[in-house]
């Protein structure tokens, strides 16, 4: 049995690349009307030929399977802007297939010629009939190599099983999850300290004289329910409010007793 084209296939994280003219991490995608369409991701490359066949894109969630993939043939880098431009727009793209990386990884060739020719009736239907076998990428006008690319790119040491694709996804959405969790946790926390702050305010503000100094004065009696405690002259605010919290929890204890 022939092993399939898809073995060949590896993935180039962006930032993986060694370029001092473009910093191709995090490049903007956009389409052709200039929207944005994401965030470069990586490549898909032939680990036998080290030619690029497409970008991989971070839709940012917009897209069926937030990333797809997009025939290189199509895009070409504007450094100045740090933008990779594609003549494809949005609405197109939307029609594209999804791309599961684990999936991908693992096609035989009859599935790679349908992913293919779907994607070819989207973004260039005029060749969409050239599409009749798996590996057509030195020969189809939508996988022609740009100028900006280097074969040495696609080095072993640099380019990993698609399925890292996947588990970038894992670890992103693994890592949202985890920050949802802190920040309701956090949230919670708050609305605990709140409470008590409020409960304590309004404990506090039971327990202080209503004369303006905040003062009990003579004769004020405190606490009738422990059968009358006089404030003494001499006392603080202070004094006087502890006195009569000390009394209130007497009553408590006995209540309890």
């Amino acid at each position: 049995m022939a092993t399939p084209y898809s073995s060949r296939l590896r993935y180039l994280d962006a930032d993986d690349i060694d370029n001092s003219a473009i910093d191709f991490d995090g490049l903007d995608v956009r389409g052709a009307d200039d929207q944005k369409l994401g965030d470069l991701d990586g490549f898909i490359v032939d680990s036998s030929s080290g030619r690029v066949n497409y970008a991989v894109v971070d839709s940012g969630g917009w897209f069926t399977s937030r990333r797809f993939l997009l025939p290189i043939g199509h895009a070409r880098i504007e450094a100045d802007r740090r933008a990779m431009i594609v003549d494809v727009t949005k609405d197109a793209l939307k029609r594209y297939p999804e791309f599961d990386a684990d999936r991908f990884r693992a096609f035989t060739d009859d599935e790679m010629r349908a992913f293919e020719q779907r994607m070819s009736v989207v973004c260039c239907p005029e060749d969409s009939e050239s599409v009749q076998g798996a590996v057509q990428y030195d020969t189809l006008r939508h996988y022609s190599q740009p100028d900006w690319w280097k074969r040495d790119y696609a080095r072993s040491d640099r380019a990993h099983d698609v399925a890292r694709v996947a588990d970038r996804d894992i670890r992103v959405r693994r890592t949202s999850e985890a920050r949802s969790d802190r920040s309701s946790a956090a949230e919670r926390a708050r609305e605990h300290h709140d409470r008590e702050h409020v409960m304590a305010r309004d404990r506090d503000a039971d327990d202080v004289s209503p004369y303006s100094d905040g003062r009990a004065q003579p004769g004020d009696v405190l606490g009738l329910e422990t059968g009358g405690e006089r404030s003494h002259l001499g006392e603080d605010a202070e004094d006087e409010n502890k006195r009569r919290r000390d009394a209130e929890r007497a009553v408590e204890k006995v209540d309890r007793d």
